[in-house]
């Protein structure tokens, strides 16, 4: 049924008269043929069709599944004769959910079983007993075994079960078989009696008119006829979704008492050919050519065995059979496909979700009575609030208390009392995959209420985003609040929910709606706090309503509506019964399961079988048994078990493949007679359709990762279950098969072991189950996403830690397919998920690498080129490398790695960097995450008190907000508003408010909850670029806001101004409000402190004995001020006295932070260089930490008083033990000097108004254990070996010294010293022998590497050396001097060539030289470079074209190209002959710019860059094309090209070693035996060695350079 445009429009607006069918994506076909004369076509199809048509519906994102219900089944199992009717549901269900085909029929020669009907209408009954009479024929069989239901409406009689009159009829044990085989022939002689008198009796009232054609046909018809025309007849599009197959024997009837012949014919105690089945088979076949064209005919020699596929004529026509069967499925399949694709739509999985919730809520509204109170409060709660700014309305109730049927009649009928011109949008929570996760929830919102007003949609940035999406959302409510339609929001079960992005906290609701705006939320009371958390922010006893338990007449009411739509009644005792149990448990879910229980009840059932329980959990545990008993309690338990055990609910295809796994299922199924097919075993499908039919009350289909699922329809079904069928090792053994499944172990023709106890004797089969295979991908574009989202679930659960590592979770093709087909987010939320179970320090370890990784994934633009799949494994190896001997599973994932990144190169063409040991930050380090979304410096971090938010504000004039969740912290939202850059923000005390000031001259006030903006205050904030100060005061009620000399005091609610104070003379640059909210404390650029009262302004008191700026101010508990000065001493005041009781004095500079611990005993103060630890009782200085080497802007302690944290200048975070003093360690990752900085338990985040980013530090001891070793890298003047043994770098703090730091060991093993002046350069000569220095007195001097011993200094410069440059064989040197000259010396004589001042434009930046020296180049910060032709002495070329001052260049191998870097970004490429530009190349950064270092490789193909983007890139210079990059994390500071790899240094202090893949121009077939093996860790652990000789020596398609 298409959806039309009107059909559409109406259910976006929440009318939901005609839905379309809901979208299926599965083949779903009923297999109809008698049995035992098919069973060689059947072989053929399970061989050979089935396999291929699986596979081709996966490569379509389809499941394929056969409804064969007699395969496996004896007839005597059955003794309820419900076969047909369970036959009949079973088509109508293919009918509904098959895609394409859904109905295939064979016809031979046989009309097939003929059954007598099992119900029949007590009328026609009655005539039929009395016309028998009327031909003497005695009728007491008929009244016998037909027993009249007067329960039905109308009354109906009933076949009664065999068994009960035979019962050993279905008893199969060996002592019984005499018993029962006379209990078969007892009712086959009945049999005989009831068919020889109904059908005599139907065809003398069919001649007199008593009963219909149709009537009497139902009592000769054979089950094959009767699925026939459900199937093909009564269908009207048979032509595109049935296909029927006739085979006729020739001469089979020349043939009858024959051995073969009675399983192909209908005979007659076979010997006799039945003609009556033959003339009705003649007539079915007759009619079928006018109702279908899909008509396949056989035509068959008849053989003494039957058909037999050893003779070569029927193999060839199986063979025939088979080929049609899947020619015509593929066809119908692919012509549906092809229709729904014209219908498909963008938005397609948005109306499946709308319609799929329209469905639910007709559902639910189904017999819908009373709750008419409930109605009331939420009618007069829209009312009430239809004009106004208001927040939501909850229903809560316990559960089972009919809260979603509430919502649904809500949905339904609040147009009927506000009109039609009411929008009505409900959520069914957790009853689709698209409302399990509140992140799809938001969107389809997002985008249903876009439709129906008219609005844009959202980019799908913001859609994809969650923190966007949920902003999104509260300011699409303010547009709907203007249009002049008003809006219901309806969202069901809050508690259905996942936990993932943090659903729980309900930040994403909106509390504060505008007018016409109305949400409606339903939830349990208790279950993960929902209805506390609601009530924090939602305070109106008002808005809140509980769902009382049903009165007794209602549910009498509802008693009688349920039974009158299934047409049934019952008797006053079976009433009274039902009405008695339901007085004791009066809640919506108990009724329903009296009344299920009670629908079954016949009129005549005994009084002592009307069991009801007294509680909705023991009713559902008596359903559990009743079914334990009708079906069996070990397939029953097993079958429940697996439903409760899946993640996402399960597929019935899935469901039937699993139990044809469980061996001890299949043990207890086969226990009476054999499987039909020794080489194929498996569940037999009638057995698990009976289940589903007597479950599906209790069942919810929902779709879940793209398929059709079913699922415990309650939440108390779901316990009750596991309870039941979930307990000790069922659990693990349930999980186990699941695993199995989903794993694919034993699909793909692997056979399984089993050995059954069949009638007592042991039966051993090595056999096919036949399960669906289960890749991670069908096809390049279709993942199996069932797979991915359970297998990691069902292994964690059945203990199964190994395979998780082999199979999931440290299997890298699962996570590239995770990260495809999900996110990287979802991957992660799996190593949560084991780590909640299991605290494996592997999986912990690996679960911190992806979310270190995430960012950079996330953030692409840092690279022009691969997709963020291609960077994982780059990454991995780079952070796991160094973990590799300690860890055997890490060290398997760094080898797929390594293996991947080689195949890849060979099968894509693609180049590749390889990182060799660690050069990234590693994982169970102090750096937990990056947070990169900020596109400028951060200006300011706030922490709400309860440590619930963190939020940051930036000068790219947004404000984020995360939740604090551990040490992960998610964004939640991002606020926008401000024009200007944000300096400030400060988070009110009551968690719910935050301020922000802006150089737009504004503050304003956001609601934390729900982003949106409370109020706007417009003041001067000219004095921001001196003093960005904002603070609250303890109420929340006022904002403190300075402005220069005067200090603000608004109101936060109104707005307005309150107060202003005025009494300082100079800027005011600190402030503080005291704990008891009494006073407003202020510090100014006049050297004085003043306390203000908080209420009226008024100034209490004026402290004057700082010398100089105040600086910083705090206040502890017990309210004494401690304030910092310029003039470097702090003082402790206390204020209830006005005085100062201590001054502390030992700082040497000027004070630039300072903070109390949480016990007020303590002050931390940070200076220039220096922390110190204060005692404030005592007034004494407790520690002098020293350790950096900038000022020292931020300083923190942990709540624990364990550890100190500073931040400073110089770009270090320093970790401190609070009682010894010691330094703990030193924290690079800011790579930015640190000016903000917030402390939580041990969580330290750091941001840097010169970063985008914000770093997140666990500060625990334990962390820092886990750290590499760097070196510290202040000035940027480092050199490096090319083995990448040893780097050599300016030492912090000193001028005229330099470090030579092994990087093995990570230590620092000597000192160079020279004494002549401060070291301006250094480099380190090509043979790794020699370090060069150069100084600002103008020598450059060479120092033995390896001892550290001078060798010689060559002629002193003309100035200070500004940069020089060796060639690359050592043997000449070109300096630049401060002086803008330019010299020459030959190194091994040490003699000064020539220098020369250059005729050029501004400051010589960088140089070069030809290893010939005849050339040399110059750059200069007025973007021009100047080639000089050294043999003529003069300017050979003045090559312009850069538009940002030149910082590198670098001559090519060969002498015939220079490169130049710039500080912008661009690169260029130049013939050093000509001076003709060879390419322009462009590293793209959209935060970070500027060229610090590049290096052509050994063989000149390509340019290796590296600069302030913090990527290594790699250009072919034959196309001037980026061919690959890496992302290192910080500046590049060095790259040194060698014939093997390329070795670099960071700013970070990292050494980094990248092997390159390169491919081949010649690329034959791959060979096997280099792709086939998994190397051994040593092997990943050095690829340049053992990867580049195995490439090189058995391949050309691969090298590496």
């Amino acid at each position: 049924m298409e959806v039309t445009a009107e059909m559409r429009s109406a259910l976006m607006k929440g009318r939901m008269t005609a839905l379309p069918p809901d979208k299926s994506n599965i083949v779903r076909i009923f297999m109809s043929s008698t049995f035992a004369d098919m069973a060689k076509e059947r072989n053929i199809l399970l061989q050979k069709a089935y396999p291929e048509l699986r596979e081709f519906c996966q490569k379509q994102g389809l499941d394929f599944q056969v409804m064969d219900m007699r395969w496996g089944v004896r007839d005597e199992v059955v003794a309820d004769h419900m076969t047909c009717a369970l036959c009949l549901m079973e088509i109508d269900t293919c009918k509904r959910l098959s895609v394409g085909p859904n109905f295939v029929a064979f016809l031979g020669n046989r009309y097939g079983y003929r059954p007598i009907p099992a119900k029949i209408e007590a009328e026609e009954l009655d005539i039929l007993i009395k016309k028998a009479s009327e031909l003497d024929m005695d009728t007491t069989v008929i009244k016998e075994w037909y027993l009249k239901d007067d329960n039905a409406v109308p009354a109906v009689c009933l076949l009664q079960p065999i068994t009960s009159k035979f019962k050993y009829y279905t008893d199969m044990e060996p002592a019984n078989e005499s018993l029962r085989q006379k209990d078969k022939e007892g009712w086959y002689q009945v049999t005989a009696q009831l068919e020889n008198i109904l059908r005599t009796a139907v065809k003398a009232a069919h001649k007199e008119g008593l009963v219909t054609e149709e009537q009497q046909h139902k009592y000769i018809k054979s089950v094959t006829e009767t699925e026939i025309n459900r199937g093909i007849i009564q269908s009207t599009d048979a032509n595109q979704r049935a296909v029927i197959f006739i085979r006729n024997l020739q001469n089979i009837e020349k043939h009858v008492g024959a051995d073969a012949v009675s399983a192909y014919l209908d005979l007659m105690d076979r010997e006799k050919l039945n003609e009556e089945s033959q003339r009705l088979l003649e007539d079915l076949k007759g009619k079928l050519p006018s109702k279908l064209k899909n008509v396949h005919q056989y035509e068959v020699e008849w053989t003494d065995k039957g058909v037999n596929e050893d003779v070569e004529s029927h193999a060839s026509y199986l063979e025939r059979f088979s080929d049609d069967f899947v020619a015509d499925l593929k066809a119908m399949i692919f012509k549906s496909l092809q229709s729904e694709s014209e219908q498909e739509q963008n938005d397609d999985w948005f109306l499946t979700e709308v319609i799929s919730h329209a469905r639910f809520c007709q559902a639910k509204c189904e017999s819908f009575c009373g709750r008419q109170e409930i109605f009331d409060a939420v009618y007069s709660y829209m009312k009430d609030t239809a004009k106004v700014n208001h927040q939501p309305f909850v229903i809560h109730g316990a559960s089972g208390s009919g809260k979603s049927s509430i919502m649904a009649m809500l949905a339904q009928n609040a147009a009927q009392t506000f009109g039609e011109n009411l929008v009505t949008i409900i959520r069914f929570l957790g009853t689709s995959p698209h409302s399990t996760l509140i992140h799809p929830v938001l969107q389809s919102l997002c985008l249903q209420i876009c439709e129906v007003y008219g609005i844009e949609s959202p980019v799908e940035r913001v859609l994809n985003n969650f923190a966007e999406i949920v902003q999104y959302l509260s300011t699409l409510l303010d547009k709907v609040s203007e249009k002049d339609r008003p809006l219901l929001i309806l969202l069901d079960s809050l508690d259905q929910l996942s936990s993932v992005d943090r659903a729980y906290s309900l930040t994403w609701l909106p509390k504060s709606l505008p007018p016409n705006v109305h949400i409606v939320v339903s939830t349990l009371p208790e279950e993960f706090d929902l209805l506390k958390t609601l009530k924090r922010t939602i305070r109106s006893d008002s808005s809140y309503i509980q769902v009382p338990t049903l009165s007794e007449q209602v549910g009498s009411e509802i008693l009688d509506t349920w039974l009158a739509r299934i047409q049934r009644c019952l008797t006053e005792k079976q009433r009274e019964v039902i009405l008695s149990a339901f007085s004791h448990c009066r809640q919506p879910l108990f009724l329903k399961l009296a009344f299920d229980e009670a629908r079954r009840w016949k009129s005549y059932t005994p009084e002592s079988e009307l069991r009801i329980a007294q509680s909705a959990r023991a009713a559902i545990n008596l359903l559990y048994e009743r079914l334990e008993v009708q079906h069996g309690t070990i397939f029953v338990s097993h079958t429940m078990g697996y439903i409760a055990a899946a993640r996402n609910g399960i597929a019935e295809h899935e469901l039937e493949d699993v139990l044809s796994l469980d061996d001890e299922v299949l043990d207890d199924v086969y226990q009476y007679w054999s499987p039909p097919n020794k080489d194929l075993v498996r569940i037999p499908p009638l057995i698990v359709t009976r289940l589903k039919y007597d479950i599906m009350e209790y069942l919810a289909e929902r779709q879940a990762d793209g398929k059709r699922v079913l699922q415990l329809f309650h939440r108390q079904f779901i316990e009750c279950a596991q309870e039941r069928y979930l307990a000790g090792d069922s659990s693990r053994a349930r999980h186990h098969i699941l695993a199995d499944f989903f794993l694919g172990t034993w699909s793909n023709g692997r056979r399984k072991e089993i050995t059954m106890d069949v009638n007592g004797k042991k039966e051993y089969y090595n056999a096919d189950r036949n399960v669906v295979p289960q890749p991670m991908k069908y096809d390049d574009n279709v993942f199996n996403r069932r797979k991915l989202n359970e297998v990691t679930f069902h292994l964690l659960h059945a203990g199964r830690m190994d395979d998780i590592f082999e199979h999931t979770l440290g299997n890298l093709n699962f996570m590239h397919n995770m990260i495809d087909a999900f996110s990287v987010k979802d991957l992660i939320e799996d190593y949560n998920m084991v780590l909640q179970v299991q605290d494996n320090l592997e999986i912990r370890l690996l679960r911190d690498a992806l979310r270190l990784i995430k960012p950079t994934l996330e953030f692409k633009a840092f690279l022009q080129k691969g997709s963020i799949v291609n960077m994982l494994p780059t990454e991995l190896i780079g952070r796991l490398s160094s973990f590799g001997k300690r860890f055997e599973r890490i060290a398997t994932l760094v080898t797929q790695c390594m293996w991947w990144c080689q195949d890849h190169c060979v099968s894509n063409g693609d180049p590749m960097f390889i990182t060799r040991g660690t050069g990234f930050p590693p994982p169970g380090g102090p750096l937990r995450t990056t947070l990169a979304h900020h596109r400028a410096g951060i200006t300011s971090i706030a922490m709400t008190p309860d440590g619930g938010y963190m939020v940051t504000a930036a000068r790219d004039c947004t404000i984020r907000i995360y939740e604090n969740e551990s040490d992960v912290m998610e964004l939640e939202r991002t606020l926008t508003g401000h024009t200007a850059a944000i300096e400030v923000l400060s988070a009110a005390p009551n968690n719910e408010l935050l301020v922000s000031g802006s150089l737009d001259n504004t503050l304003k006030v956001w609601n934390l909850e729900t982003g949106r903006l409370v109020i706007t205050m417009e003041e001067d904030h000219a004095y921001y670029q001196q003093h960005a100060l904002l603070t609250t005061t303890m109420d929340s009620r006022k904002v403190v806001s300075p402005a220069g000399k005067l200090v603000n005091v608004w109101d936060i609610e109104s707005g307005k101004l309150q107060f202003t104070l005025k009494g300082h003379e100079g800027a005011v640059s600190c402030l503080a409000v005291s704990h008891n909210n009494q006073y407003i404390i202020t510090g100014a650029e006049d050297n004085t402190i003043k306390m203000w009262s908080t209420e009226t302004g008024e100034l209490k008191n004026t402290f004057s004995h700082h010398t100089d700026h105040l600086t910083c101010l705090r206040v502890t508990q017990d309210e004494r001020i401690v304030s910092g000065s310029k003039d470097t001493t702090l003082s402790v005041i206390d204020m209830e006295k006005g005085e100062v009781v201590h001054r502390l004095e030992g700082h040497s500079h000027p004070i630039y932070s300072l903070t109390i611990t949480s016990d007020g005993r303590y002050a931390v103060s940070g200076s220039d260089k220096v922390v110190k630890l204060w005692n404030l009782s005592e007034g004494k200085e407790v520690h002098h930490l020293q350790g950096h080497y900038g000022i020292v802007d931020c300083v923190g302690v942990t709540s624990d008083n364990k550890v100190i944290v500073s931040g400073a200048r110089d770009e270090h975070l320093n970790v401190w033990d609070f009682q010894s003093g010691q330094l703990i360690q030193t924290l690079d990752g800011q790579a930015a000097k640190i000016t903000a900085m917030e402390v939580t338990g041990y969580i330290v985040v750091t941001a840097s108004t010169d970063s985008y980013y914000t770093k997140v530090w666990d500060v625990e001891q334990s962390k820092m254990k886990m750290s590499t070793p760097r070196f510290i890298d202040k000035y940027g003047i480092v050199g490096v070996t090319s083995d990448a043994g040893y780097v050599v770098y300016k030492r912090e703090g000193s001028e005229n010294e330099v470090n030579l730091w092994n990087s093995k060991d990570g230590k620092d093993i000597r000192t160079i010293t020279d004494k002549d002046g401060s070291i301006t350069c250094l480099r380190i000569t090509h043979n790794n022998n020699c370090v060069v220095t150069g100084d600002e007195a103008g020598f450059i001097k060479l120092w033995n590497l390896n001892t550290g011993q001078f060798i010689r200094q060559l002629d002193q410069a003309s100035g200070g050396i500004r940069c020089f440059w060796i060639t690359r064989m050592d043997r000449y040197l070109v300096a630049v001097t401060d002086s803008n000259a330019v010299s020459a010396w030959d190194i091994d004589s040490m003699t000064l060539l020539w220098t020369r001042k250059p005729n050029c434009e501004g400051k010589i930046t960088c140089v070069t030289m030809t290893d010939d020296r005849k050339y040399t180049a110059v750059g200069t910060d007025e973007k021009q470079i100047l080639v000089f032709d050294n043999k003529l002495d003069k300017a050979a070329h003045i090559l312009v074209g850069h538009q940002s001052p030149l910082t590198c260049l670098s001559v090519s191998h060969n002498q015939k190209l220079l490169a130049s870097g710039s500080s912008g970004e661009t690169m260029r490429v130049w013939d050093l002959g000509t001076g003709r530009l060879v390419h322009e190349l462009y590293a793209k950064s959209p935060v970070f710019k500027g060229i610090v270092c590049l290096s052509f490789s050994h063989d000149d193909k390509y340019l290796l860059t590296g600069g302030h983007d913090r990527s290594l890139k790699m250009w072919d210079l034959e196309t001037g094309n980026m061919v690959t990059a890496q992302y290192v994390y910080a500046t590049i500071t060095n790259i040194v090209a060698n014939r093997d790899n390329i070795v670099l240094t960071t700013k970070l202090g990292y050494v980094i070693i990248e092997d390159i893949l390169l491919p081949s121009p010649r690329t034959p077939e791959p060979d096997e035996s280099l792709l086939g093996g998994q190397p051994d860790f040593e092997e990943a652990a050095q690829p340049v060695i053992k990867v580049r000789s195995r490439m090189m020596k058995k391949s050309h398609f691969c090298q590496i350079l």
